[in-house]
């Protein structure tokens, strides 16, 4: 019962917080068609609907997330059938996340409350950028990772071959499952493994390298079974490191600014990083006038992660997305609740006075987030209707968002055809099979089709718009 105790309390703090949960779902299924969000549920119940034959015809993501998510997603969609719950589910694990990892960093439990609270609370109102943290696929396992390997480090026992055994295979099932955990983490984890277990950090490192081959052995295998998933080789990671690699030799200066340039005229980050820079200079402060640098060394270097996620970004040449710079939001409720924990005259309430700025907070917003779930809705069911008024025996085309909408929502058994502006066949993140083997078939031929960017309508010759839906453009040939 003790385990199970922050469990339950954080189970009714989000069941109480809902709404902010319902306006991160309701906008990113109802109003973004942010499809991406039902690859688990739908490779979930192809699996359920077909076995290993129903899912040999997936293609996965980089980061394939088959640990623990898409594991996680086969075993409670029995129960959890509905496309709402079976995403409120995943939403309460993401909200668990932030809690279990400010513990390992040592935050007492009422603190560590905070942490998940914060980041539900800041989603909530942005739901486009951090609400993607609640969003299966969407890189909040990261924390799972890391909260993980604290665990093990601090209780590390180089004696203890189950426990070398059970971190080499989660290590490995990590290194096919969620690449973005050695970016964004990965560098404190390995700073504070050596601090920790000094001589002993040789064998956990160790067996983080020979996970990578054991990895290797698991995608294989994962191929055998038909299910495609991309890999290094397929993806221009190397060539990007190198050109960096190069800029930085040649030039470094033009590569900082660079770097500089990529959050400073982002419409979003450049706020978020200036506050969160603003932040980190109070927190040394402090720690410099209080003679505490050198004990919070590992704060700090914890603190660079946001800063080294947005380098990697750079290298890589991949826009800045929320989905990979989740720490930014937990780092500075970090430094927040670090500088309020500093101050004598507030230390004994701070953790209730956080808390009843959340509830007033959520009280202030419950208006505009029940009006936002109720758009997502309407949207929703505009969207079903119009679709519904097309013949599901004739097959369709559609560019990439509305195809997995469509299958989750939709009780019809559509025949709809990934393609992109260009009129490529596009078959990204999705089950092959369900294109009825017309993948080959020319984009042109196609008698009707969705788009949900208007301005396709122009490039594909012979297609007339019939229907615009909640910012979808149903159009025949």
């Amino acid at each position: 019962m003790r385990n199970l105790k922050p469990i339950l309390i954080l189970l009714v703090l989000f069941g109480t917080f809902h709404l902010f949960y319902d306006a991160i779902y309701e906008n990113h299924l109802g109003e973004r068609t942010n499809s991406d969000v039902f690859y688990p549920y739908l490779f979930a119940r192809d699996f359920w609907v077909g076995g290993w034959t129903g899912v040999r015809g997936w293609n996965l993501p980089p980061c394939s997330y088959l640990f623990p998510e898409i594991l996680i997603a086969v075993f409670t969609y029995p129960v959890l059938k509905s496309v709402y719950w079976f995403h409120f589910a995943f939403g309460f694990l993401s909200f668990v996340m932030p809690f279990y990892l400010a513990k390992a960093l040592g935050f007492k439990e009422k603190k560590a409350y905070l942490f998940s609270l914060g980041i539900l609370a800041l989603a909530g109102v942005l739901p486009n950028s951090l609400g993607q943290f609640f969003l299966p696929a969407f890189h909040a396992m990261i924390f799972f990772f890391a909260a993980y390997t604290l665990y093990e480090i601090n209780h590390w026992d180089s004696k203890n071959r189950i426990q070398g055994f059970r971190f080499l295979i989660l290590i490995s099932l990590v290194w096919i499952s969620e690449y973005w955990y050695f970016v964004n983490v990965a560098p404190f984890l390995l700073v504070y493994t050596i601090i920790h277990l000094r001589k002993k950090s040789i064998y956990p490192i160790g067996l983080v390298f020979l996970g990578f081959g054991l990895g290797k052995v698991w995608q294989q295998g994962i191929r055998k079974l038909g299910i495609g998933i991309l890999t290094a080789k397929e993806l221009p990671t190397m060539e990007r490191i190198q050109t960096a690699i190069d800029l930085v030799s040649n030039d470094p200066k033009l590569w900082i600014s660079g770097v500089v340039r990529s959050v400073t005229e982002h419409s979003i980050f450049a706020d978020w990083y200036y506050l969160y820079f603003v932040l980190c200079i109070f927190y040394v402060l402090f720690l410099f006038l209080r003679l505490e640098l050198k004990k919070h060394f590992l704060d700090l270097v914890f603190l660079f992660l946001p800063f080294l996620s947005v380098i990697a970004l750079f290298i890589f040449q991949i826009e800045p997305n929320f989905r990979y710079l989740l720490f930014l939001p937990f780092c500075m409720i970090f430094i927040i609740v670090r500088l309020v924990l500093m101050l004598p005259l507030v230390r004994r309430i701070a953790t209730l006075v956080l808390f009843l700025g959340i509830v007033f907070f959520y009280n202030d917003k419950y208006p505009l987030l029940a009006k936002k779930v109720q758009e997502g809705e309407t949207k929703r069911a505009q969207r079903m209707e119009c679709l519904s008024k097309f013949d599901p025996n004739i097959p369709g085309a559609a560019t990439y968002w509305p195809i997995k909408y469509s299958y989750a929502f939709s009780d019809k058994n559509w025949t709809l055809v990934p393609f992109t502006k260009e009129g490529v066949y596009y078959p990204w993140i999705s089950n092959q099979t369900w294109d009825k083997g017309l993948g080959g078939k020319p984009f042109d031929e196609f008698s009707w089709g969705i788009t949900d960017n208007k301005e396709n309508l122009d490039l594909w010759k012979g297609t007339r718009l019939v229907e615009e839906c909640a910012g979808w453009y149903f159009y025949r040939r």
